[in-house]
């Protein structure tokens, strides 16, 4: 693989002005393989393995966007998976190499579909962490410039269904938080064309199968088919067992379709796999007990309920994990206070 994309290299430093014609294409071997087996690594929590194998593509092709925009992938996912995002400027300058790099390969005179892909897809993970972070104005701001990147994809060629996944995520969530406007004749309702460009893009997609199946739960739960989300969580979880961002959702769904049982299962073994982490700032510690409190209310098991409550209360953190997780832990403690009362009660009426 080395060989092939060395070679690239020295074309390309011989006959800059014709790149165009020597781009790597990601659907052919190697490359494809190599992206596909990172991705893999990634959703099995396999962060270090995963950058190791996109820098290498990095390091043989730094004149390609590919590299930098799926280590990028894999940083922000690491970084979601703890809920901590000290890497996010690391992050941040690997999304801006990447549509520095597909800036320039256009000013060439190169009319690669991918090439547009690769930008819009980095406009649309720096929207989410910027979104994060509460910048949400910037994040609008990326959101939209990603979106008309793919756009131009798809224009280019009609055939690369990997970036309806960017399009119609935007158009469903961008009419969803503006339901209460939707009456209003200058905005339309884009929500059904958005779930089904998530859905084509799984079906005919190269890249994007799983996180497209993850991304559609979470559009379903939005949108009240909360069974059909759970038969996708379930399918994707069956997929990667080991993977935890398909945990998170699955026992998501699973707890918004009152299936008390299964989310108490996969809280639990979230749990567990959150306190062994190298690094655990508490926040996701304090996600799993607020819902493992909740599914004890709705068993009526007090004591339970009270228990995991104070557990969530009493988790160290710093000050600004601790402010991303004040609604939470404002959750715990009304649910705490319930407990109290109904143990109470349950006393007097001994």
């Amino acid at each position: 693989m080395k060989i092939a994309f060395l070679f690239f290299n020295f074309i390309l430093f011989i006959y800059p002005m014709r790149i165009w014609a020597l781009l790597p294409d990601p659907v052919a071997e190697p490359l494809k393989s190599t992206i596909l087996r990172g991705i893999e690594l990634t959703l099995n929590n396999q962060f270090e393995q995963a950058d190791q194998l996109y820098q290498d593509i990095i390091d043989s092709l730094p004149h390609y966007p590919a590299g930098y925009f799926y280590k990028g992938a894999t940083m922000q996912a690491e970084m979601l998976d703890a809920e901590n995002f000290q890497n996010k400027q690391a992050f941040y300058t690997l999304m801006n190499k990447t549509i520095q790099i597909a800036d320039s390969l256009d000013r060439l005179g190169e009319d690669n579909a991918w090439i547009y892909f690769y930008k819009g897809s980095a406009y649309l993970y720096r929207s989410f962490l910027k979104m994060k972070d509460g910048n949400w104005y910037a994040a609008y701001q990326d959101a939209r410039k990603g979106v008309k990147t793919l756009e131009a994809a798809v224009q280019k060629d009609s055939t690369l269904y990997d970036a309806y996944l960017g399009i119609g995520s935007y158009k469903y969530w961008k009419s969803a938080k503006a339901k209460f406007l939707l009456w209003l004749p200058f905005i339309s309702d884009q929500r059904e064309q958005g779930m089904e460009l998530v859905s084509e893009a799984i079906q005919k997609g190269l890249f994007i199968e799983v996180v497209g199946k993850d991304q559609l739960v979470w559009i379903l739960m939005d949108y009240g088919d909360i069974r059909q989300a759970l038969i996708l969580a379930r399918e994707n979880h069956q997929s990667y067992p080991t993977s935890r961002f398909l945990k998170w959702t699955l026992a998501s769904a699973a707890f918004y379709a009152g299936e008390w049982p299964l989310s108490e299962k996969l809280y639990d073994e979230l749990l567990l796999e959150v306190r062994q982490l190298p690094v655990n700032n508490g926040f996701n510690e304090v996600d799993c007990l607020v819902r493992l409190a909740e599914i004890a209310r709705e068993n009526e098991s007090w004591d339970k309920t009270l228990l995991y409550a104070d557990e969530a209360l009493r988790i160290s953190m710093d000050s600004d994990t601790r402010e991303r997780a004040k609604n939470k832990l404002k959750k715990a403690l009304e649910i705490r206070q319930e407990a109290e009362e109904q143990i109470k009660k349950t006393e007097v009426a001994r």
